[in-house]
């Protein structure tokens, strides 16, 4: 009878328990918070946070662990590796600051969908939680400092002595236009290819395992330019020197209110430099490169990509071959859903300011190219400042060019370059190099195939 009695008992406190669990769920929520405070970001502000807690806050070395892989740049090594990192996981990690913990601690974890190499804006639905006693911390404190790390530490650079500050990469914009229904169903609007092994900043709140910070990513040689590289003409150098100018004036042109933006348009026969010039002075002015597909575009895809990319200036887009999707206004490519000219011309010079940003177009034909985008006209101006600002035409090496390039390759048979610099007249850049790199690798064919002598003893 006893036994019933208690079983009774203990069912009905079981039942009370059960009723009143969300009761009692809320009072343990009420007094827990008086104890902790939780807080969640998400965005560019959870990245903020990881930046800020990985390199100012001491992680500790109990509790579970996750990494994920990076494909990126070994500069020791001149090659892309598999780089693994650490990073925060679902199970959460404490940080210290001082005898201060935080417990952070990631939600809507997706890392099936992240790519090596995207930039911080494809998987910023990614967010944070943090718990930390009350008191510990003052959350908009911490929030706006781990905001401010970040602008210094991705954005502005201003600190020489961070490593991995270079802001040098290049990623390509691609659209839906012309695919089937099955083939863009997956895909995000103004989708985009994971930009190139160079950029780290995406990953730059992980922490490498096994790597040095400063051995990955884009390294800048400070003494020497890239576009000394180049075989250029007097023009070239010109709108190099130009180039150099703009990106270090930027006060210059914010004090006289005269926008802070360039237009290119480099035309000239195929192989004549202008990409390699367009990759120099990129690296040379450490400026991120967006490239447009303009044929797989949409007008919606382009106005949302180019938007996303004025969040990076200063920066340059690139167009190349602009012939290839529009003859003057029309668009060439026949597909049923393309972009319109008018929407290129309101994304180079629209209602939106483009402060800090260079566009460079190319072509291979001239005549190709509308006047509203900006030709050169008699006098070599362009027919439409504010688009394009600058004509350059790129044709056959000059023979100074043709002797500075022969000299580079062959330092060892100066005797050989006064022949090629005559040979090559009329030759392209690309034809020019590959006349003599010809000639230097059968001297290293004949010096590497000559049989050694045989000494007796």
């Amino acid at each position: 009878m006893e036994n019933a009695w208690f079983y009774a008992g203990g069912a009905a406190f079981l039942g009370l328990i059960v009723s009143s669990w969300q009761q009692l769920q809320s009072v343990f929520l009420q007094l827990s918070s008086r104890m902790i405070v939780s807080i969640s970001v998400n965005g560019f502000q959870s990245e903020a946070i990881q930046l800020l807690m990985r390199e100012n806050f001491r992680a500790s070395r109990f509790g579970p662990r996750q990494y994920i892989g990076w494909l990126l740049y070994v500069q020791s090594r001149q090659r892309t590796q598999l780089v693994a990192m650490e990073s925060i996981g679902s199970a959460g990690r404490i940080f210290w600051r001082g005898l201060r913990p935080v417990w952070v601690v990631r939600e809507h974890q997706s890392d099936a969908n992240i790519e090596e190499g995207v930039t911080s804006r494809d998987w910023n639905a990614n967010g944070l939680r943090l718990l930390f006693l009350r008191g510990t911390f003052e959350p908009d404190e911490l929030i706006y400092e781990a905001a401010e790390y970040f602008n210094q530490r991705m954005v502005s650079f201003t600190d020489e002595d961070i490593p991995g500050q270079r802001r040098h990469y290049v990623r390509h914009i691609y659209g839906t236009a012309g695919q089937s229904a099955a083939q863009w169903k997956n895909r995000r609007s103004g989708d985009s290819s994971p930009a190139s092994a160079y950029d780290t900043r995406a990953c730059r709140q992980h922490r490498p395992v096994g790597w040095d910070e400063k051995e990955l990513g884009y390294a800048m040689d400070v003494h020497e330019r890239a576009v000394d590289q180049l075989a250029l003409s007097t023009d070239a150098l010109r709108m190099v020197q130009e180039s150099q100018f703009w990106k270090s004036s930027e006060d210059w042109y914010r004090r006289r209110q005269i926008p802070w933006r360039r237009g290119w348009l480099l035309y000239g026969p195929p192989g004549t430099g202008k990409t390699a010039l367009i990759r120099a002075i990129s690296q040379d002015l450490d400026l991120p490169v967006f490239v447009y597909d303009l044929a797989g575009l949409t007008n919606e895809e382009l106005q949302t990509a180019w938007s996303q990319m004025l969040s990076q200036v200063p920066c340059m887009a690139v167009i190349e071959d602009i012939d290839a999707v529009f003859r003057g206004r029309e668009n060439v490519t026949g597909r049923e859903q393309h972009l319109t000219f008018d929407c290129l011309l309101n994304c180079l010079d629209g209602i939106d300011r483009c402060d800090g940003l260079m566009t460079v177009i190319t072509t291979n034909r001239l005549e190709s190219i509308d006047a509203a985008l900006g030709v050169p006209d008699e006098m070599g101006h362009s027919s439409r400042p504010g688009r394009i600002d600058r004509t350059l035409y790129l044709g056959p090496l000059c023979e100074e060019a043709r002797r500075r390039l022969a000299a580079r390759i062959l330092p060892d048979a100066p005797d050989r370059v006064n022949a090629l610099v005559g040979q090559g007249d009329g030759d392209t850049a690309a034809q020019f190099q590959e006349r003599c790199s010809r000639v230097a690798l059968e001297m290293l064919w004949t010096l590497h195939s000559e049989p050694s002598e045989m000494v007796c003893t």
